[in-house]
């Protein structure tokens, strides 16, 4: 294996509320929900009280979630929005408690309010042209952009009365609103290898895409490409981590998160090309970017924190890339 410089998180990246913009970090405590403020609000859909991303409406890049922690409050920001400025800790009380779901997920969560669901609405309504022309292949089922914006509710996460488990061997660690795991890393060598493979294929028109298509919140620099497939525990800064699993992707990293604009190569963008060099043997259709991961610690992570390879996967153990079946093609054919 070619040597690296020693691996160094280079950013840090949280998403106040699911699906909507990233706020950058210079340092952020980690705790047993994963990185401090990330993904404990969500848009719900009122009716079936079932989140609502990306995936259906790409214009959610656009809402820039601003969050004072000193004042204690979390701000909506977004095109043609006035700003909204609400609590970072949500009112419980009976009446505002709601079970909502993530994937196959329930969850107990509590409303933000009229105002909140109202903000969503008119911001929903006014980019329902922007979310019709982005649309994306592989909504799973969550429907289309129809003429009515269905109405939606900001619900939010009570760390003293929440729970969803990471995994059943550890014990006290829980998954906030993301999808799968408490936190998730990227790194840049093998985002370079993707883009390089990319340009050169052609598939991307000679565009390359940031790393945060990906939606991580810790970036690492200087390893080896793919070398994050054998990762089993990591130390950063202060904290241990559990390398839970890869990561597998849907459409989103194929949308610009400064615009919400779909690319305009392949039929699910850089999903495509991940499909075929990136699928595991135990999920062959799937393609797979970043790894899932849950904090073994507790602490404070920094940007330039070196990062330290503490325990490998067993070589016969560790999944890699099974590439095309012999009946397909690695290239795009539009």
């Amino acid at each position: 294996m070619p040597v690296a410089a020693q691996p160094t998180l280079s950013a840090i990246r949280i998403y106040p509320v699911k699906s909507c913009h990233c706020v950058q970090l210079d340092e952020c405590e980690i705790g047993a929900l994963g990185p401090k403020h990330d993904r404990r609000f969500m848009f719900i859909e009122e009716s079936n009280k079932r989140f609502i991303t990306q995936r259906k409406y790409s214009s959610m890049a656009l809402i820039r979630p601003l969050v004072d922690v000193e004042n204690d409050t979390l701000t909506l920001t977004g095109p043609g929005q006035p700003d909204l400025t609400l609590p970072l800790t949500p009112p419980k009380e009976e009446n505002n408690r709601l079970t909502v779901t993530v994937w196959k997920d329930t969850i107990t969560a509590y409303d933000m309010g009229d105002a909140a669901a109202a903000w969503i609405g008119k911001f929903f309504k006014d980019h329902r042209q922007h979310n019709q022309m982005n649309p994306h292949s592989d909504d799973g089922g969550m429907g289309g952009v129809g003429p009515d914006v269905p109405p939606a509710r900001l619900v939010a996460i009570d760390e003293q009365d929440y729970s969803r488990p990471s995994h059943d061997r550890l014990p006290g660690i829980h998954t906030a609103f993301s999808d799968s795991s408490p936190i998730s890393f990227g790194c840049e060598s093998s985002l370079e290898d993707v883009n390089g493979n990319l340009i050169q294929s052609g598939l991307s028109k000679g565009q390359s895409i940031p790393i945060d298509r990906f939606r991580n919140n810790l970036t690492i620099s200087g390893t080896v490409a793919w070398d994050e497939d054998e990762w089993l525990v990591v130390q950063i800064g202060e904290v241990t981590f559990y390398v839970m699993r890869p990561t597998a992707r849907c459409t989103v990293p194929g949308f610009n998160q400064d615009t919400g604009i779909k690319d305009d190569w392949g039929k699910s963008g850089v999903l495509d090309y991940l499909k075929v060099k990136r699928n595991l043997t135990t999920n062959p259709k799937q393609g797979y970017f970043c790894v899932d991961a849950a904090p073994l610690t507790k602490g404070t992570i920094r940007v330039g924190d070196p990062v330290k390879i503490l325990e490998r996967i067993p070589a016969d153990k560790v999944e890699r890339p099974v590439g095309p079946p012999p009946s397909s093609s690695s290239s795009n054919d539009n």
